[in-house]
């Protein structure tokens, strides 16, 4: 990458966090967008196909910035780091930024059997593996950012769209409208119960939290049992999305969103689990034990 680094410190303590779960960075939001004046505004998320690079100029700064932040926290002698992601291009590649970082400060990158797709291997280099629970893979691109602020509307060709559709989106975005929380993670959080009244297929943010957040926690287990690694310790880094982490943030730090690239820790034991985030740290109710 050319960016020269300082060296970590070997003196300092490792931190005792085994998961990191980092938002992806400033985004276009490009598939959505082509997918929303496409002949079939309402289609699927497919991996396979998407509009990259997907992450903004600006967003590829921050994300290199941030990343310099984070793996000075860390130490390349103690600390192993196995990457997996959302398989979104932009969270992909914020990963993949954190990766190249990662390569430049000495770390080693556990490397997966396999990344879970073309596009993953395209933008990682093989060295993040794409995860069920860090994704999105909305059913309904139209339905799904129905939470978009009003200043961020995309165009879209309703003239592929039927008319008992766009009454109902009319009705949610009304509720947008109304009380627009000025972000699609605020927008999620205050009003998902009321427009899952709308669209059924919406998930709350309490049931996207009840899917997914559990499984993040497992995520530390799961590295160390599936790659044997004693002498070390495994850091886990994750890249997904605000979705499924807000109703956690706000249950146990009182928090109402994170920013791009802001990271949460977690750390797992056999008797409690804690989440740090903003200089808070509290303990969590966790279901980490295999079944």
């Amino acid at each position: 990458m050319g960016e020269n680094f300082p060296k970590s410190n070997p003196e300092k303590e490792t931190p005792k966090e085994d998961v990191y779960f980092i938002r992806h960075s400033k985004s276009a939001y490009k598939t959505y967008a082509e997918t929303e004046k496409s002949e079939n505004p309402r289609a699927s998320f497919d991996p396979e196909h998407q509009a990259t690079p997907d992450l903004t100029e600006e967003g590829i700064k921050l994300a290199k910035e941030k990343a310099g932040e984070f793996f000075g926290g860390l130490d390349p002698a103690q600390d192993k780091i196995f990457f997996v992601s959302s398989n979104e291009a932009r969270a992909l590649e914020t990963a993949n930024i954190y990766r190249e970082v990662a390569h430049a400060r000495g770390f080693e990158i556990i490397k997966p059997n396999k990344s879970g797709g073309a596009t993953a291997e395209q933008i990682g280099g093989g060295e993040v593996r794409t995860i069920e629970n860090l994704s999105l893979n909305p059913e309904d691109t139209l339905i799904f950012n129905v939470f978009i602020p009003e200043t961020l509307l995309r165009t879209i060709n309703w003239d592929a769209v039927d008319e008992e559709f766009k009454k109902k989106w009319e009705l949610a975005r009304e509720i947008i409208k109304n009380d627009d929380q000025g972000s699609y993670g605020a927008n999620l959080h205050k009003h998902s119960v009321a427009i899952k009244r709308i669209f059924p297929e919406i998930k709350t943010t309490q049931e996207l939290h009840e899917k997914q957040f559990n499984n993040l926690l497992r995520l530390a287990k799961w590295a160390e049992k599936k790659f044997k690694i004693k002498e070390n310790r495994i850091k886990v880094v994750a890249f997904g999305h605000e979705n499924y982490i807000l109703q956690a943030l706000d249950e146990y730090l009182q928090e109402h969103g994170i920013n791009n690239c802001e990271t949460i820790g977690l750390s797992l034991d056999d008797d409690k689990s804690e989440i740090s985030f903003r200089g808070k740290n509290v303990e969590i109710n966790s279901q980490t034990n295999e079944k």
